[in-house]
């Protein structure tokens, strides 16, 4: 049976946790500088850690950007999640604007985080499925949350197909926004993706003329 060493009252396993935790941190203080330069070397220069430890945690640099943009993504749902549990509401629209704040709240404490997420979005390779995994999670959370919460049945094909295209929608909306492609103040982007979900979770399960649920 082999035994880790501790060093400092602190296990092998916590170290290493600690090292990937600086060398996320150092990502993101990359790649939401100015002018979003990173690079292994940078990253290890910014984290106090040599390479060797990069590759400890990292096969390369795009699987460490996909790490940040996951890490960043759940950042915003949790905050989503929390502004609602804080200042619940019985009105739909009132309850997806919320949400929708409480997510960009993220972006808003640290800036940095929206200038990440951008600049991983222009091309990290693996990304895409990153990208599509977020989709269906939030798309999920919303079928789960509010559509339970507002009385709309969530277990049909139309209600998911909805779902993923409100979040989808939204998300390329804020994207857009965080940009500059798309001129809107934080309350008129909330305003406006939370109407898409509203919407969305109105149509969850509306059957079609003449057609049984999925």
């Amino acid at each position: 049976m082999v035994t880790e060493r501790t060093y400092g009252g602190v296990a092998a396993d916590d170290r290493r946790q600690r090292r990937r935790t600086a060398l996320l941190d150092a990502g993101l203080e990359c790649l939401g500088s100015e002018d979003a330069d990173i690079s292994v070397r940078r990253v290890c220069a910014v984290s106090g850690l040599t390479q060797r430890y990069f590759y400890e945690s990292f096969a390369n640099l795009d699987e460490l950007q996909v790490a940040l943009f996951n890490q960043i993504a759940a950042d915003v749902a949790v905050e989503g999640v929390a502004a609602l549990e804080a200042h619940p509401s019985a009105d739909l629209d009132e309850a997806c604007r919320v949400v929708f704040s409480g997510a960009y709240s993220v972006f808003r404490r640290d800036p940095r985080k929206a200038r990440a997420a951008l600049a991983v979005a222009s091309g990290t390779v693996g990304l895409t499925e990153a990208r599509r995994a977020i989709v269906l999670s939030y798309a999920d959370t919303l079928l789960a949350y509010l559509g339970a919460e507002f009385g709309q049945p969530v277990d049909t094909t139309r209600a998911r197909i909805a779902s993923l295209y409100a979040v989808g929608g939204a998300l390329e909306v804020t994207h857009a926004v965080l940009n500059g492609d798309v001129d809107l103040t934080e309350e008129e982007l909330s305003e406006v993706a939370g109407g898409l979900l509203a919407s969305s979770v109105r149509q969850l399960a509306a059957p079609r003329s003449g057609a049984s649920p999925a």
